[in-house]
């Protein structure tokens, strides 16, 4: 089991350091635990870390991935819903935010999260990420229009997302809606 005391941090430490560096340092070490499948381990070492930092959007962030990796999607909402009030102007809980709510099947809330993250200023590769996930969103409640034109956003400015929009099954309703084909093509 990992455990780091995170109750010993002195002024010196956080000066020395900086909050956000040792902030950046834990996120990192919860993504690697992640990645070698620890989960348990990397939500422990998130959780210490929020009894100090307990304002930190990205270690809410993290939190978030953790419980959706471990799909307990309302816990990953919460903690999404937390990182996204405390940063609201970043784009990655926002987004993050509608994914856990699709889960849940609540795309209502999953259009109006990732709405959100379309307002922050971010690079064009995020915005296309988000202007898919919200054509699929409406193509999964039959609102083929609005994801017609979120799709036809979201390809025309990225040919990397094309490959996805010919295999995902979120997008099945619109396969047969006119100019659907011409979108995607290679």
């Amino acid at each position: 089991m990992l455990y780091i005391d995170y109750s010993e941090q002195t002024n010196d430490t956080i000066i020395a350091g900086g909050i956000l560096n040792e902030i950046e340092n834990i996120v990192k070490n919860a993504e690697q635990l992640r990645e070698n499948d620890r989960i348990a381990d990397a939500e422990e070492l998130i959780r210490n870390a929020l009894e100090v930092y307990e304002d930190s959007w990205q270690l809410w962030s993290q939190l978030g991935h953790i419980l959706s990796r471990k799909q307990e999607f309302i816990e990953a909402v919460d903690a999404f819903m937390t990182a996204s009030n405390l940063g609201p102007e970043e784009f990655w809980p926002w987004l993050y935010l509608g994914r856990a709510y699709r889960e849940l099947e609540d795309l209502e809330e999953a259009i109006e999260a990732t709405e959100n993250a379309l307002r922050v200023e971010i690079g064009p590769k995020e915005l296309n990420l988000a202007n898919y996930n919200l054509a699929c969103y409406h193509a999964l409640l039959g609102r083929n229009e609005e994801a017609m034109i979120y799709l036809k956003t979201a390809l025309e400015n990225d040919d990397s997302i094309k490959e996805w929009a010919r295999e995902d099954s979120d997008l099945d309703s619109l396969r047969n809606e006119p100019g659907f084909e011409f979108l995607v093509e290679g």
